[in-house]
């Protein structure tokens, strides 16, 4: 890889949305921004390349850790047709990983109504706990 170190926020805007830049070089960005844990950025820098592949390892990485959002943002880019159970997949992920917040809005999307009561239980519980 040639040697490049990640751009400050001008540059990065400059990158993605004022010059003409080398696919290749954009992808190169997106790794890493990836390796230094820059999920978002990466994401960014692989759309803008239309690097299938590194979406791909964002989304795989974001349904890993839970993470509703960016997991959901890669799928969209990925222009994936995605059904409740991948809704349901990524929620029980997250309430797994604590990620109560991430876990409610995906099984909201999957229309799962017996699993959001289940993590309402879950998350009272919590607080519970906490009270106690």
């Amino acid at each position: 890889m040639i040697n490049l170190k990640l751009p400050d926020y001008r540059l990065r805007q400059k990158l993605l949305y004022v010059d003409q830049v080398n696919p290749k070089d954009l992808q190169n960005y997106g790794d890493l921004f990836f390796e230094e844990g820059r999920l978002s950025d990466a994401l960014d820098f692989y759309q803008k390349a239309n690097h299938n592949d590194g979406l791909q390892k964002i989304k795989e990485t974001a349904f890993n850790s839970g993470d509703f959002m960016l997991w959901m943002q890669a799928a969209k880019i990925l222009n994936l047709d995605l059904k409740p159970a991948d809704w349901e997949s990524i929620g029980q992920k997250a309430i797994e990983l604590k990620k109560y917040s991430f876990a409610q809005h995906a099984l909201k999307k999957a229309n799962n109504e017996e699993m959001l009561n289940s993590l309402k239980k879950i998350m009272q519980k919590e607080v519970d706990l906490k009270n106690s």
